[in-house]
């Protein structure tokens, strides 16, 4: 079966068939059919993961309006596979966590702070997660607060582990960012004989 320009009205393509498609980029597709949608001509097809890694598969969705030609190469006539159950309390459970941690995260952008201020505070979220700003204060785990221009001297609190960690994070990432910002520092010096 091969269909120019793409399905035409009333073609179908069942689940379970292989077929090889050309796209109107050239980009030559071949899989299992894994869905296909008459109304709006898009096919889902399965194929062997780009990555080479066994068990994995790429899905691709194509939309047949743009395909210069497709063929079956191999039809399924089996009936689809029965789907399988899907929980909706663990849906909505994840669907749940998930927005409170957007909510979490929307609490991670300071208002009014410096990019470099941010940047601090964003080094600091990847190590410990209780950090939430104060105006333009950075304050971690109530204990630590954190002033403009956001460096390790700019650190106050009680003394102790925390404090000198919240430290060390800020020196990293200083480090960090004067490497950023010029290159050359990171280059190990060369020693010149004479």
């Amino acid at each position: 079966m091969k269909i120019d320009m793409a399905a035409q009205d009333g073609e179908y393509f069942n689940i379970g068939s292989i077929v090889s498609c050309t796209t109107c980029y050239n980009q030559k597709i071949q899989g299992e059919v894994l869905a296909f949608d008459e109304g709006t001509k898009m096919l889902a097809i399965k194929s062997p993961a780009a990555s080479g890694k066994r068990d994995v598969h790429d899905i691709k969705m194509v939309n047949l309006s743009f395909v210069s030609h497709i063929k079956v190469t191999k039809e399924c006539n089996d009936p689809p596979p029965p789907l399988t159950s899907i929980s909706i309390q663990k849906i909505q459970s994840r669907l749940r966590q998930n927005l409170e941690e957007k909510k979490r995260q929307v609490n991670y952008i300071g208002i009014g702070v410096t990019p470099e201020g941010q940047r601090a505070f964003n080094s600091i979220i990847k190590t410990l997660s209780d950090v939430k700003w104060n105006g333009k204060d950075i304050v971690v785990m109530d204990d630590v607060r954190i002033s403009p221009p956001y460096g390790p001297e700019n650190c106050s609190g009680k003394e102790g582990h925390l404090l000198n960690h919240v430290k060390k994070i800020l020196n990293k990432h200083h480090s960090e960012e004067n490497q950023k910002s010029d290159p050359r520092k990171s280059a190990s010096p060369v020693s010149s004989t004479s």
